[in-house]
């Protein structure tokens, strides 16, 4: 009996400092810095019975204030408003040349840049899917083992779409085909594994690099990168950043795949806070991958094995308290979710 006692005093430190540690995983609604509430979920297609079936990407158009998801496996694109309201769904043949859609991006002309799956091609179409263009982007490759192909599609604000590389650099692209303009990424600090890419106001590149885990800032004008994010999988550290956004005040959103979190950075670089945690009840993820802002208040963050775009809206209360702020313990339940609201439209 006196054994167990000495070895239950022994334990419950440790056992404190574990749970301690897990509740810290808080987001900024408990540090008072960031307060994020989420909205609704996409999850449909228009129907009721018809649900989103295998989603690989999202693109918010902040000039016409429409959201657009790729979904392959229902042979298309829809395009849903602010509020969620389905609005339209543009079919892309998969029994065409390019074949399935996998990824999208708009230009300020409002047309739409559509890579493949199964194809190095760029299809451009209309405001509402009418076929404009097939572009063929310098640098591609489309040979067995050794493919180089279009990873990611971006915005700028320069109005024009950039293509990510599997290899190679990016893509500045001319929708008429005729002066791509081809865009290195090398030299000391660059990113060594790209899977991510978002275009900030300034027009300097933001990628979310692989080795290490990290986000790597390029500003083109002056040709020098910047690194920031610390790899890991306790608060506030990357692991597997695949999605990258940035709204027009400079702060950084990183989605993690494998802390199911998003992570959010001031425009210099600096850890703000994070929100999300593993789960499936609206407000936590389960692999979160394509993320997206509207510029302002509003994130959307895609899961594809949850087949569902959650959104949410932002706000920053007091950037000026950064990393030191002290962080308060509160139920747990709440700060694995981190946000409030439990709206379903």
């Amino acid at each position: 009996m006196k054994m167990n006692i000495r070895l239950t005093l022994i334990l419950l430190p440790l056992l404190l400092s574990v749970v301690g540690h897990g509740e810290s995983l808080a987001a900024g609604i408990d540090r008072g810095i960031m307060k994020v509430d989420f909205l609704y979920s996409i999850e449909s297609t228009g129907g009721r019975a018809d649900t989103l079936k295998a989603p690989t990407d999202i693109f918010y158009d902040r000039k016409k204030g429409e959201l657009y998801v790729v979904d392959p496996g229902n042979g298309g694109i829809f395009i849903y408003n602010e509020s969620g309201a389905f609005i339209q769904k543009i079919s892309i043949n998969r029994d065409g040349e390019e074949g399935s859609p996998k990824m999208i991006a708009v230009d300020d002309e409002g047309r739409l840049y559509v890579g493949h799956l199964s194809s190095p091609k760029i299809s451009v179409l209309s405001y509402r899917g009418e076929p404009l263009e097939v572009l063929d982007l310098p640098g591609t490759v489309d040979a067995p083992g050794f493919d180089v192909v279009p990873l990611r599609l971006a915005s700028g604000p320069d109005g024009r779409v950039y293509a990510l590389k599997s290899a190679g650099g990016v893509v500045k692209i001319d929708p008429l085909g005729e002066n791509h303009e081809e865009i290195s990424i090398s030299g000391s600090g660059a990113p060594n594994v790209i899977y991510a890419i978002s275009v900030d106001n300034d027009g300097s590149f933001l990628f979310a690099d692989m080795r290490p885990y990290s986000v790597v800032r390029y500003d083109p004008k002056g040709k020098t990168f910047n690194r920031f994010g610390s790899p890991g999988v306790i608060y506030g550290q990357l692991a597997r950043p695949v999605g990258v956004a940035t709204d027009e005040a400079g702060h950084i959103f990183v989605t993690s795949l494998v802390r199911s979190k998003v992570l959010c950075y001031s425009k210099g670089g600096d850890f703000i806070e994070e929100f999300g945690g593993p789960g499936n009840r609206y407000g936590q993820f389960v692999m979160p991958t394509k993320i997206a802002s509207d510029g302002k208040d509003r994130l959307f963050v895609l899961e594809e094995p949850l087949k569902r775009v959650q959104v949410f809206r932002v706000k920053f209360l007091n950037e000026n308290e950064g990393n030191n702020s002290s962080v308060s313990v509160h139920d747990n339940e709440h700060l694995i979710a981190g946000i409030s609201g439990n709206e379903r439209r």
